[in-house]
């Protein structure tokens, strides 16, 4: 026969083992849930500078005319009048703070045709050039 003295102690071993595993399993949620914080925290950072780099690196560069106007018509925002690549440029005006470019070469479009587009490009702040509007032929 048990008494009750036995009974307690095998109660108190029971319980004292069943918080040490509840504590363990408390400790180890709370790891998990840092290191997937840290890994997300870690992970946006890095997204974030990767695209601060890639628009500071566009704006040095967009202080050469003919990269702003590579970049724009093949890769800009607007999605009219795209070029797959510039074949041949040429400047119609320039007064330092203006300008207007022809630029010819193949389109976008699956029939690929050499096409023409004008633009005008003009100096931002920072003397870069930036697309301010494409002309309609």
């Amino acid at each position: 026969m048990l008494n009750s003295a036995q009974i307690q102690e095998e109660y108190f071993v029971y319980k004292k083992r069943r918080r040490r595993r509840l504590q363990k399993n408390i400790t180890l949620k709370n790891k998990r849930r840092l290191m997937l914080s840290l890994t997300i925290s870690f992970g946006i950072i890095i997204i974030a500078s990767f695209f601060m780099t890639r628009d500071i690196y566009i704006s040095n560069n967009s202080k050469d005319l003919g990269f702003s106007v590579e970049h724009n018509f093949t890769s800009g925002f607007s999605s009219e009048n795209k070029l797959l690549r510039v074949q041949k440029m040429s400047l119609l005006y320039n007064d330092g703070e203006t300008a207007v470019v022809e630029a010819s070469g193949l389109s976008k479009a699956a029939p690929h045709k050499t096409i023409s587009v004008k633009g005008s490009f003009k100096k931002d702040d920072k003397n870069s050039w930036c697309l301010e509007k494409i002309f309609d032929e």
